[in-house]
Formats: C-alpha cells, structure tokens, sequence
C-alpha cells in the first residue's frame, strides 16, 4: 500500500531514460507513478506462504493514501497531489510550487521548520518575536498560513521536522484549496504515514550549544490489514544567544487499517511540547529623520552577537500541542475517491518576554526595556471531505473533477498583562539600561491589566474545482470556492478608551482559480494563472475586532502570474515564474505595539533548479527578484515605502556529491555538500527608519555511510558533520519591527548519527 505518497525511494544506479515521459503522462492524468525498488535493508512486508502482502497488492494497483509529494527521488519529487487536492505533474500545475524532500532535510541538517524554509527562493523567515514560526512570502508577512497534510495548524509556536517527510511551499495565493489567508503562498508539512514498511531507524544528534537530540521512528504492517508507524522526540539544547535554553519533545503513533480493498482508515496523534526562552534580539542605533521621514537609517546596534537585552528570568515561551487526526478514503467500483479528514487540535500557548522598545540613545547610551505576558489557548476542529472523479469527454478531453466542502470551529484567547518593574503594585512599565550593559536582573512583575480577549469562529466552505486535459498540448485548471467566515468577538480591553463588549462579523466571500497550461514540448510546459484570496479584517490570528475595523472589507490578494516548467534531464527540473501580487487592507508593523493599514504591491520572479545533474550530484537551487511597496496608506507618509521584510534578492545553492565512485568505493559511502544562502538587506518596520543589512552564508557537510553488516549484525549506520556559517560572517537573520532585530548564528557544528535495523 502506498500510503505515504512522499516516501522517499531507493536512487536507481543509472538515469530512468526511455520510461520518463510515460512516467510524467501517468502522473497528470492522475495515476501515480511507478514504485521504485525498496530498499534491500527495508524488507517488504510478505503474507504467509511467500505471498505478496495486502499492502504490496495495494501499491503494485498504483493505490495511494493522503496527499502531499509524488515521485520522490532525492531531491526531486516530479508531482504533488497537495496544490490541487488530486495527483498532478508539477509540470501541469499552474502556479510556483517548492517541495523540500525528506533528503533535502536531512542532508542540511534541518530540524525545524524554519531551518527547511531558509533555502526556499522568495522566503524570508521572520523573527516572530521570539516565540513563533512566522514568514514573510511574495511581500506578505504571515504566522498562520501554516497547514499539516493539507489542514490549518495556525497557532503560534515553533514546529519541528521529527515526524514530518516533506515541506511544500505553494506561491501565490491559494483559497480555492485551504480557504482564507495564503495571500503570499502556503507552508504544508506532509506528515510520516503507516504505509506497512518496515522501519526501525534511531538518530541522535550533537554538536555546537550543548545540542541533544534524539529521535526514533518505528514502522511495521502487524497483519494484512493494519499497519504501526511511531515517531519520537526528544531535544535539549542551548543556544548563541547568552541564556537561551530549549527542551521539547513529541511523540507521534499512527495506525492505518484497510479493512477492503481501496478503502483506508487512519488514525494519528500527536503531543508535543516546546520550551524555550523567548529573546527578541538587539535594538536599533543611529539614523537621522527629517520631519518623520528617515534621511539616514538607522542599523542594529553594533552590540556582540549574543548579547541579551532584557531579564532572561523572566523571558520564556512553551506550547503544548494535542492534536488527533482521523483520515477515511474510499474509492468507489465506478472511480469514485472520497476522502474525510477530521482535525482536532488543542493548543495550551503561553510566553513571556522582556525586549527593547525603542533605538539606543545617541546622547545618553541608554535603551529602553519593556515588557508583557500573553496566553494564548486556541482549539481546532476541522472536517474535510472531497470528492474526485476522472472521466474523459472523448478520448482527447479528459477531465478530473474535484468537489468538496469543509466546517470548522475555532475557539481562541488572547489574554495580555503588562509588565511593572520593581514594585507589583506602582512600578513604572518600562526601564532604561545601558546597551553595553543590557542584561538586567531587575524584578518584574506582570501585574498590569491590558487585555482579555476571546473568538469564536465558525466557518464553512465549499469548493469545486476542474482539470481538463485538452490533448497532451493544452491543460485548463478552473474552480471556485465560497467560504463563510462568522466570527463572534469578546473584547475586554483596559485603559482610557479601549473598546469592552461584544461584536460579530460575518464575511461571505468567493475565492477563484483558473489557469491554463501549454505543453509545445513533452518536457516543457508554459503557464498563466490568476487567483484571489481573502483574510477577514480580524487578522491572521483573528484577534482584533475593534468597532474602528469591524466595517471594513475583508483583505483581499489578487495574484496574476506567468511561468515555465521544463524537464531538463529525466530527474532535473528547471522552473521559472513572474508575478504581480496586491494586496488591500494590510496590517504593517510600526513600532512593538502599533500598525498602520496599507494597500501594498509586489512585482517579482523566481527560478529554480532541483534534482540530478549525473547519479553522484544532487542540487536545489533558487533565485528570487521582488519589490513590495506600499501604494495606498492610513499615514500619507507610508506611500511608497518598502514593505519590511522583503529583500530585492533572495539567492540560496546546495548541493551534494558522492565522492565514493572516485574512490572505488560502494556508492554512498562517502559524500560532501556545500550550500549558500544569499539575502539583500531590508527595512525592519514600514517607516524604513532602520536598514537591515544584506548577508552571505556558506554551509557545509559531509557524510560518511558504511551501510549494511556495519557491527556484523544486519544494521545499516550513516553519520554526517553540518557545519553553518563555515566562514564565520557577521550578519543579521531577521527583524520584527525597529528594535527586535535577530542576529544570525555564528560558525556551528552538529554531528548526526542514523541507525537503520
């Protein structure tokens, strides 16, 4: 059975040459590709008297179960079945799609998800104040266009890669698929299946900051019918910052069961727990404005890098996540596919944090510190259920037809408490401190009312969508969907004309898609597309709804955008796109605590390169060219300004080569990697006050793999060295707004070691 669709294959000796364009006519009609041979150390799983199992049946039938990468070699995977809700070639797929494969990861030595996400073309990985994965995609800043094998998972908190085999990045908005928000694009981690392979692999990782980490994965088909996969964490580790500290841990078990044939039940759980210490980086230093407008910006104060401003006692963020997932597919006799998936997720998130607020003083030195407490529970409960049926008009029309529909609810707090220095009862918010000396140990309390906030949200859509196939030149994807987003506000708000009471909003929006593809060649495809999507006024996180906002129209994203896809070698994929994205009603960060309203654009392209140049060298390589600016604004003064966050130029290369073939040695036995990873500078806040200044990183790697029989008993043993920052640069990774500016690690080194039984 071939139930996770991203599963990493064994990597063929020599190139697939006179099946490819069969193997890539399969994938857009639909059928999935040919499996490739298991691995000789993962024996597949046999029936008694030497039969093939259930689950082999299933997979020999071109049977799959969930969604996300299809065709995974390496570092390559030829479709996906996530960006339409059906299995396409990512050559028929009229949009900018990135999949970071589960080698990929592995390779680089990447173990959160922003670590996946800093080689992906026009993605900057924002600092999320310290206390959350938060991205900025195509000019649009988000920390809730996150999703787990195609469903929400918006909370804020940091995710991990232990459980997860591939990351999918989608440009350019995508509602038609995952509802509101994505203007700029959507994150989708593809999760570990229990697809009946036999899995016994144990990893444990250190290095540079004191890191332990330990991770297990077990997979095993019990009987014919029912297979067990477990994933486990466990990490400790410290960091370049001065008193950062870090414990999580998860644990994910899986059951699948098939209790006939082409029908499918799974069943997932997942707890995991984060703890860390919530730093929020340096403030600003210099710069000169004339009349509120910047004429000299302002950089990161030149303090050392792990220098940390604030109390560090008092300064931390934990999540604990609880989420339960049940998935059903049927296929009907006549081709009917109708997949359910329910979502339940409860997540207990809750930080506090002492940070700079405003620049250093030129005259005196000093910055200043302030600080908050915020709890922030949220509950999820999501039902999915899609309907796909092929069928052809005549034998050149072939279509597939997607329908669907999905309801949720999603109960959030958002309750904040300010913090008093020196005294619980009559100390000032705020204190001032040297920044040579920024560290300070006063006592804090947070013992200052600011907020109680509640939402409850129900939400239903429904969606349809089309394929046609029109001869083997000419693909149309169009469909729409109609979402209804009633949202119920409570708002307790503290201090001289905060809002206290209750509102309701309710949002009734259509979300289109249509694009066409043009295939002149077999391995060569042109396409144009347009979409639109929507957030309501309540924001990412839909905790706002003030009377000020409650009668403006919801954001809306509008993306038109124009690309290529070519199939340069059968394992090699060149792809290239040029976009126009607005976006209305946009929420920009001024300073800590404030935003202005904004109308913004942003033009810009992207190329990319992924896959195998011979058997021996794998390459992912990216380029990204976008301006954002502001063209409409609440402050006049904002018009024209560059959106924060947003560098001219994102350029990111790594690659990996087998170096055993020189040496007489078996394949994989010894490989080296080398990456890039290229940032223009950027403003940290949309009053261009403060500069970010641009970097360049070098990383590195080696692998060393003995394989089979290694201790004489069956096990096959791999061990790599990633080394970030190779060459030691000095630069900064991310801002939050003027004076929460992030500084990038310096040189890093972590072992891994990998045992396959």
């Amino acid at each position: 059975m071939r139930v996770d669709a991203p599963k990493e294959t064994a990597r063929p000796a020599t190139r697939p040459a006179a099946h490819a364009s069969a193997h890539a006519r399969s994938i857009r009609r639909g059928a999935q590709p040919p499996r490739a041979p298991a691995q000789a150390s993962v024996p597949a799983p046999v029936a008694a008297g030497g039969e093939k199992s259930s689950w082999e049946a299933a997979a020999a039938r071109g049977e799959s179960f969930g969604r996300g990468p299809i065709g995974v070699q390496g570092y390559v995977a030829t479709g996906t079945s996530t960006a339409t809700k059906t299995a396409t070639s990512i050559m028929d797929i009229p949009q900018s799609v990135t999949i970071v494969t589960k080698q990929q990861m592995q390779d680089r030595g990447s173990v959160s998800l922003g670590q996946a996400l800093t080689y992906v073309p026009g993605v900057t990985v924002a600092q999320g104040e310290g206390n959350r994965d938060q991205i900025t995609i195509r000019g649009q800043d988000t920390s809730a266009d996150f999703f787990t094998d195609g469903v929400r998972d918006d909370a804020q908190y940091y995710r991990d890669l232990y459980n997860i085999s591939a990351v999918e990045v989608l440009k350019g908005p995508s509602a038609l698929i995952f509802g509101r928000g994505g203007g700029g694009g959507v994150v989708n981690r593809v999760t570990k299946k229990a697809d009946g392979e036999t899995i016994r692999e144990l990893g444990f990782s250190t290095g540079s900051w004191g890191r332990k980490r330990a991770t297990l994965d077990l997979g095993q088909a019990v009987s014919d019918t029912v297979a067990l996969r477990l994933n486990a964490l466990y990490e400790q580790s410290y960091g370049f910052r001065n008193f950062f500290d870090l414990e999580r841990y998860g644990v994910n078990p899986t059951l699948t069961w098939r209790p006939e044939e082409k029908t499918y039940i799974t069943l997932s759980y997942e707890h995991f727990r984060d703890h860390r210490t919530a730093d929020r980086g340096v403030p600003s230093i210099g710069g000169l404005s004339v009349g509120g407008n910047p004429v000299i910006p302002a950089y990161p104060a030149s303090v050392p890098i792990n220098s940390f401003f604030g109390n560090p006692d008092a300064s931390y963020s934990k999540v604990d996540l609880n989420r339960a997932t049940l998935v059903i597919d049927h296929t009907t006799d006549f081709g009917l596919n109708i997949h359910n998936q329910t979502v339940y997720a409860d997540y207990e998130k809750r930080y506090q944090n002492t940070f700079p607020d405003q620049p250093v003083s030129m005259a005196t030195g000093l910055t200043r510190i302030d600080g908050y407490v915020s709890s922030n529970p949220r509950q999820n409960v999501f039902n999915q259920t899609d309907f796909t049926y092929k069928f052809e008009m005549t034998p050149d029309i072939r279509h597939t037809l997607l329908f669907g529909a999905e309801v949720g609810n999603q109960k959030s707090g958002d309750n904040r408490d300010l913090s008093r220095w020196n005294n619980f009862f009559t100390g000032p918010q705020r204190i001032n401190t040297p920044f040579w000396a920024p560290t300070v140990y006063n006592s804090v309390f947070f013992s200052n009312p600011n907020r109680r906030r509640h939402t409850d949200l129900d939400l239903a859509a429904g969606y349809v969508q089309d394929q046609i196939e029109i001869t083997k030149y000419v693909d149309v994807i169009a469909g729409v969907r109609f979402d209804s987003f009633d949202l119920k506000y409570t708002g307790f708000d503290f201090g001289a004309g905060a809002f206290q009471g209750q509102l309701r909003r309710v949002d009734n929006v259509w979300s289109p898609r249509f694009g066409v593809v043009v295939k002149p060649l077999e391995q060569v495809s042109l396409y144009g597309s347009y979409s639109r999507s929507f957030l309501p006024v309540a924001g990412d996180q839909f905790n706002l709804l003030a009377p000020s906002l409650a009668g403006l129209a919801p954001q809306s994203f509008e993306n038109f955008e124009a690309g290529f896809k070519a199939q340069i070698l059968p394992r090699l994929f060149l792809t290239g796109a040029l976009y126009q994205l607005n976006r209305s009603n946009q929420a920009l960060t001024s300073t800590a605590t404030t935003a202005v309203l904004a109308n913004t654009r942003t033009n810009g392209g992207e190329i990319g390169l992924v896959g195998y140049l011979t058997d021996a060298w794998q390459v992912s390589l990216g380029y990204g060219h976008q301006g954002a600016y502001v063209v409409k604004s609440d402050r006049l003064a904002d018009i024209g300004k560059i959106v924060p966050s947003v560098p001219k130029d994102t350029f990111s290369f790594w690659n990996k080569y087998d170096l055993s073939p020189c040496l007489g040695l078996s394949p994989g036995f010894l490989g080296v990697g080398a990456g890039v990873v290229h940032n223009a500078k950027f403003y940290a806040a949309i009053d261009n006050a403060v500069l970010v200044p641009g970097y360049t990183r070098v990383d590195g790697a080696v692998f060393f793999s003995p394989g089979k029989n290694f201790f004489g008993y069956g096990e096959e043993l791999s061990a790599q060295v990633n080394i970030e920052n190779l060459l030691g640069a000095t630069y900064y990774a991310a801002a939050h707004n003027n004076n929460n500016i992030m500084p990038g690690a310096p040189r890093s080194a972590y072992v891994t070691i990998n045992a396959r039984y």
